[in-house]
């Protein structure tokens, strides 16, 4: 499994001392639940206080403002969800035994896994949109989130069809992510209205994440930048229209003949003008 690197969330002084201990963990329960019951930042210290049951005072002497308490907070609950995923994508991996069942394991694991922890992680994401710190914890978090994905489905390497395995995953693990993360509002606010399809978006995403996987990519033929024209055929595959075998190089020339005017009919003769001859006719 991939390992947490460490990011200061910001200043604080964790204390020594049972009980300073035993203040300072309702400072950041009581943040937590602030955070999850507004859906973003907007509290004060002073609710704090009142919901951890600690004087303003105390919450200073272990942060120099309400930034790093919530800071602090992000880094615990990041920790907490990280250990959920590896211990979550451990336990798939042991059960399933193919590719397509791990990926519908863990698609249905991962997505219940954001639901059981959307509130805390919406209001995160929203302050992520101008904490540069928040943010870098969150990446750090899903880069290893997709690490651990990625190191349970490349076992089945050799059933994945993509020319490129690595970035499939990634792929398939981000849009998977973005999907879940749609409807569950993070980042935003939540829309109830799309919660009612959630078994049927779980089967959906896995098998679009495993077909994905699974099914060689369609390259179209690309155009040329001649007018938008498609490229020419390769001398092995004929023209639409034109028999194999066929010279089409002779088709072309004696379509290019035909299409130049005719200079070898006589041209018409044109009657001299001035006065009509006087002479008679013979006879």
């Amino acid at each position: 499994m991939s390992e947490r690197r460490a990011v200061k969330p910001g200043p604080q002084r964790e204390p020594v001392q049972s009980r300073s201990k035993a203040s300072y963990e309702r400072m950041l329960a009581a943040a937590q639940d602030l955070l999850k019951i507004h859906g973003n930042d907007e509290f004060t210290l002073t609710d704090v206080s009142r919901v951890g049951k600690v004087s303003v005072g105390s919450i200073y002497c272990r942060f120099d403002s309400k930034d790093d308490l919530i800071r602090a907070v992000q880094d615990r609950v990041q920790a907490n969800i990280q250990q959920e995923q590896q211990q979550l994508i451990a336990r798939v991996a042991l059960e399933t035994g193919n590719l397509h069942d791990l990926v519908a394991a863990l698609t249905a694991g991962m997505a219940e896994h954001l639901r059981h922890h959307a509130d805390i992680l919406r209001a995160m994401m929203l302050r992520a949109n101008h904490d540069p710190v928040v943010a870098q914890l969150g990446k750090t978090s899903h880069q290893a989130a997709i690490a651990d994905i990625k190191l349970a489905i490349l076992r089945y390497r050799e059933d994945i069809a993509h020319p490129d395995p690595e970035r499939a995953v990634q792929a398939g693990f981000n849009i998977m992510y973005a999907a879940l993360a749609r409807v569950l509002g993070l980042g935003s606010v939540r829309e109830e209205g799309d919660m009612w399809e959630w078994e049927q978006l779980k089967r959906d995403l896995t098998h679009s994440f495993a077909a994905y996987l699974m099914t060689k990519p369609y390259v179209a033929q690309a155009a040329s930048h001649d007018g938008g024209r498609p490229h020419s055929a390769s001398p092995s595959e004929p023209r639409a229209g034109i028999p194999r075998g066929t010279d089409a190089a002779g088709l072309e020339e004696d379509a290019d003949q035909d299409r130049q005017p005719d200079t070898t009919a006589a041209a018409p003769q044109r009657r001299p003008r001035g006065r009509p001859s006087t002479k008679a006719k013979a006879g």
